[in-house]
């Protein structure tokens, strides 16, 4: 029961991510976001990915690795879309 619900809330929140991604490629803006925020939220999820490595829970790595992922493209369009 609980791995459902893990596995919900990591849809739910990576594909919140996703949508600013997909927001991102194709506005080319993302002023709106701060560095701050985004490097926190990716801190946390590189802690978060940790713990699960530890835990060798695939849902937490797996939910984990892929918000890394989204932040660091956001971080890395926000950069270059700045320029």
């Amino acid at each position: 029961m609980w791995e459902l619900v893990g596995i919900a809330a990591s849809v739910l929140t990576n594909i919140g991510l996703l949508v600013q991604v997909i927001h991102g490629i194709r506005t080319r803006k993302l002023t709106d976001l701060s560095y701050g925020m985004l490097t926190l939220l990716g801190v946390g999820l590189a802690c978060w990915l940790a713990y699960g490595i530890h835990l060798a829970d695939w849902v937490i790595v797996t939910a984990n690795i892929a918000g890394v992922s989204f932040v660091s493209m956001l971080l890395a369009m926000k950069y270059a879309f700045s320029k």
